[in-house]
């Protein structure tokens, strides 16, 4: 019995630990999109998530897309955030004002399901940007973390989420 709870101890143990002891995938990520010729693209990374996220402006959906399968291929395991701003030429503004619009109507909608569920007596922030919504903060039980998840990818205009909700019993 004493050696059955020591190594459950050690395999939780080494599981907290194994985001801690990864490498970190930004330069690779960088490099990747340096050969691509995708240079305005900029990259952070925060390995106590596990998350890669890409920002900065191209002037096609394809390059988006493109970054984003780079950032994959090159963060393997991670979550690639795909924040970049599609902005076409000679629009740029236009573009910009659209992306802001569709990205409050993503925040507002969220925040009306959170409320018809009954997930918003939870701890959950959310923030919606260029069609990537990331979900923050807490919840008392994983299927709440499950649900929150689900009504966020049905939510008009979402291309992507970001699930980071913890759950904290």
């Amino acid at each position: 019995m004493k050696y059955s709870i020591v190594l459950v101890f050690c395999v939780l143990a080494a599981g907290l630990g194994c985001n801690q002891n990864r490498p970190s995938y930004k330069d690779a990520v960088q490099s990747g999109l340096k050969q691509a010729d995708l240079t305005d693209v900029s990259v952070s990374e925060d390995i106590s998530k596990s998350t890669i996220t890409l920002t900065g402006t191209l002037h096609s959906d394809a390059d988006k897309t493109k970054a984003g399968e780079i950032a994959q291929t090159n963060a393997p395991g991670d979550t690639v955030a795909n924040e970049i701003s599609v902005q076409i030429v000679g629009s740029e503004s236009e573009s910009k004002d659209i992306a802001s619009n569709l990205d409050d109507g993503i925040e507002k909608n969220f925040k009306a399901a959170l409320i018809s569920t009954r997930l918003n007596k939870q701890d959950i922030s959310y923030k919606a940007k260029n069609g990537v919504l990331t979900l923050t903060g807490s919840v008392k039980h994983a299927d709440q973390k499950s649900q929150a998840q689900a009504i966020a990818s049905k939510i008009p205009n979402v291309q992507q989420v970001v699930n980071q909700i913890e759950v904290k019993r």
